[in-house]
């Protein structure tokens, strides 16, 4: 390649000709190095040929990975790279990296010629960019949120990170401004909240069964029923209709929304602040009520009935509601 005067881009601490000197080495230990990480993906390929079957590449490579001392895995990385960029379009000067960076454009070895934006390098972040890969410096918002995608893949480390973040008063403000995240967020709280009244609800009334009493203790358990006569009535008064260690999921489901409106119904309502209602907004309150109502009277007819017939006047409540002035 022609000789280019690289200047200094630190003048207090080097000279342009320290700088220089300093650059040419470098250059030419990398160009080193891209040439021995070629050659081993070359003689891997000399060994077991690409795409032979049943040549059990993996095993020959760990076998010779360990033999040599280093990852099976970096071995079969220099691999493929070799097989991805045949000796005579690898680019002399450019780094191996960068080559790893390019390998699956189909274009590649016409793109290796030509760095975009007139750059007379490629540096390895411009390769992956223009490869549509995650550069290792993150320049813009997109990038830098496809970073955190990809540190943010596991579950558990995604719940912890979002946790941290929300703890910040500026950052929750900002993301609760958001229509989209606040109806996801209230999605999420809902049915949580739903199955957590389910699971009460089956734990308040999953019954055990019990031996019958011995007879020697009915007379006592006899005695305790006429002392306590409020308390029998009480538990007979809780004993539920429904065996919920039986009940089909469709009847906890409708039993569970049900008694999760009821609960979310009685927590609002103590503080409505209802003298700051607009009419429109108490037409709209009503409206929305007259349609539960038909709902649940729907959901009466179907179950004692098993009709499931919608007419249309329902089907106008349900979908439309009454117009507002």
């Amino acid at each position: 390649m022609p000789t280019q005067k690289i200047p200094s881009p630190f003048p207090d601490q080097f000279s342009d000709r320290q700088w220089a000197r300093y650059v040419r080495q470098g250059r030419d230990l990398v160009e080193e190095e891209s040439q021995i990480q070629f050659k081993l993906g070359d003689i891997s390929l000399k060994m077991v040929a690409s795409g032979a079957r049943d040549s059990g590449v993996f095993r020959v490579m760990d076998r010779y990975a360990d033999l040599i001392g280093i990852n099976v895995h970096t071995l079969l990385g220099y691999r493929h790279v070799a097989h991805a960029w045949p000796k005579q379009h690898r680019q002399p000067g450019v780094s191996w990296s960068i080559h790893r960076a390019l390998d699956a454009l189909e274009d590649r070895f016409e793109v290796i010629q030509n760095p975009p934006g007139g750059a007379d390098r490629w540096t390895e972040d411009m390769a992956l960019r223009h490869a549509g890969r995650l550069p290792h410096r993150q320049l813009t918002k997109g990038e830098k949120l496809d970073r955190v995608r990809v540190l943010l893949r596991q579950e558990e480390n995604a719940v912890d990170a979002v946790g941290e973040l929300i703890r910040r008063p500026d950052v929750a403000a900002k993301v609760m401004d958001n229509p989209a995240n606040k109806r996801i967020l209230y999605r999420a709280h809902q049915e949580q909240r739903q199955q957590a009244e389910q699971a009460r609800w089956q734990a308040a009334y999953t019954r055990v069964d019990e031996e019958e009493p011995a007879a020697e203790d009915e007379g006592i358990l006899e005695d305790a029923v006429e002392e306590e006569p409020a308390t029998q009535d009480a538990l007979q008064q809780r004993e539920p209709a429904v065996d919920y260690t039986r009940a089909s999921r469709e009847v906890l489901e409708l039993l569970g929304m049900g008694t999760s409106f009821l609960v979310e119904l009685q927590h609002a309502i103590p503080d409505l602040h209802v003298a700051e209602f607009t009419e429109r907004e108490v037409r709209a309150i009503l409206d929305n009520h007259r349609r539960i109502r038909a709902a649940l009277d729907w959901c009466d007819t179907v179950v004692t009935t098993g009709d499931k017939t919608m007419d249309e006047e329902l089907a106008r409540i349900l979908d439309e509601g009454d117009e507002l002035p």
